[in-house]
């Protein structure tokens, strides 16, 4: 055989395992998720899914029941409203301005307070008030509300709890060494049965 065909058919040879090559299927690399191609687990496909919407349960705020929630569970003696009650607390009084009532803003104002509210509590009163989320939102309710706030008077708070206003602004003050050492000799009001628990 002469050259020139020789080299035409290891040509057309070369040109044809090439092609079947080409058609192949590549071999799977068993080390390919190791070396940084990522195959999500269920887990992860179901955090990339967009979150589910949540039913949310919201109280339906009463102010009339707030203005009585206030008076009875002796909000009254640390927070003043239309002029009645203590200052060893901000003040609960409506904002012209709002519209609006968010119990869960208000929540929100009464947990940054806590510490504080709850030592306020437990010195003045012998026990940490107990709130529900109903009277949270009743609470919310009336400290939006002008026109329940103007139903606020000194003469619809019991005696008992005017002689406990509480004039000092402790919110303001970081000292409360003598505040607590006189809140040790006010007796406890869940121990009198005049005054509402």
């Amino acid at each position: 055989m002469n050259k020139p065909i020789l080299s035409g058919m290891l040509g057309a040879a070369i040109l044809v395992l090439g092609a079947c090559a080409k058609e192949k299927e590549p071999e799977p690399n068993p080390g390919a998720q190791e070396q940084g191609a990522f195959q999500p687990d269920e887990m992860h496909r179901k955090l990339a899914e967009p979150p589910l919407a949540m039913p949310v349960e919201m109280p339906e705020p009463n102010a009339r029941r707030g203005r009585i929630i206030f008076v009875t569970r002796a909000c009254v003696i640390c927070h003043e409203v239309n002029g009645v009650g203590g200052k060893a607390a901000p003040s609960l009084g409506a904002r012209p301005s709002q519209a609006t009532v968010n119990p869960l803003e208000f929540s929100a104002r009464m947990w940054r307070g806590a510490t504080a509210m709850t030592a306020l509590q437990s010195v003045e009163l012998g026990y940490v008030i107990d709130l529900d989320a109903q009277d949270i939102a009743d609470l919310a309710a009336f400290a939006a509300s002008a026109d329940e706030q103007a139903l606020l008077t000194l003469e619809s708070v019991p005696v008992e709890l005017r002689d406990w206003f509480i004039n000092e602004r402790y919110w303001e003050n970081e000292d409360w060494a003598d505040y607590l050492a006189r809140g040790a000799r006010i007796p406890k009001m869940q121990d009198d049965e005049n005054l509402p628990h």
